[in-house]
């Protein structure tokens, strides 16, 4: 399956009623900075998904396409 990182932080801060300005907070981010990672506005880096991914106790696996072919 396909997954947008961004839209599943924003699902998951929905989800547990936060908003930009606590993961922000959270991350050391600026509410701006985060605000446009979500938005599409600036790329998403290594440091920031892994400090997003440990603030929501998330943690992201990768598969091979032929790993991901088998289960279909």
């Amino acid at each position: 399956m396909h997954m947008n990182f961004s839209d599943e932080v924003k699902k998951l801060l929905d989800q547990r009623t936060m908003r930009y300005v606590d993961l922000a907070r959270l991350t050391g981010y600026s509410a701006q900075h985060i605000s446009d990672l979500i938005a599409g506005r600036r790329r998403w880096n290594e440091d920031a998904i892994n400090k997003v991914c440990l603030v929501l106790d998330i943690k992201i696996t990768y598969e091979t396409l032929e790993k991901l072919k088998e289960v279909e």
